[in-house]
């Protein structure tokens, strides 16, 4: 485990921060009377995922292999912080849907009722289940190319094949 520790303290850190901007979502109103905006503004989060990224793979480069880490390896850097990403995704879909914003399954229903979808559609996508389900394959498919993407920005340039 300890040859993984900064894949899991980086997956933790991903979990609160993405907690922590759902609470700016809901306290800046895209679930209530922004609820049109949702979408475009939840994108947005994209970027701090990436920034999270490089800077777990940047710290296993300098930490865990000294400054000499090749695609390979970061990429499988990576990829293990996307598993502890997509582990712990159900639970923050729980904290949020159950704790933090109760109401944003019935909002986004109504709003999704109100531009023409049918209210058994709505419902049968925006719910606790289907959000895990979302989340846990947005976080592996999100988290796959990301790693591989910033794995070859951050390999060493120079190492010997």
């Amino acid at each position: 485990m300890k040859k993984f520790a900064i894949e899991i303290k980086w997956g933790i850190r991903y979990f609160f921060a993405f907690l922590v901007w759902i609470y700016v979502e809901k306290m800046s109103g895209y679930y209530s009377e922004k609820i049109d905006d949702y979408l475009l503004y939840s994108m947005l989060f994209t970027f701090i995922g990436v920034f999270i990224y490089v800077l777990a793979l940047n710290d296993k480069k300098k930490n865990y292999f000294h400054n000499n880490m090749d695609w390979k390896q970061g990429a499988v850097t990576g990829i293990f912080m996307t598993i502890v990403i997509a582990i712990l995704m159900p639970l923050c879909q729980i904290i949020i849907h159950k704790g933090m914003a109760p109401e944003f399954f019935p909002n986004m229903i109504e709003n999704a009722v109100a531009k023409g979808t049918k209210i058994e559609d709505a419902k049968a996508y925006f719910n606790l289940s289907s959000y895990i389900f979302q989340s846990i394959f947005s976080a592996l498919s999100f988290g796959v190319v990301i790693s591989a993407i910033v794995a070859y920005f951050l390999q060493t340039k120079n190492l010997k094949k």
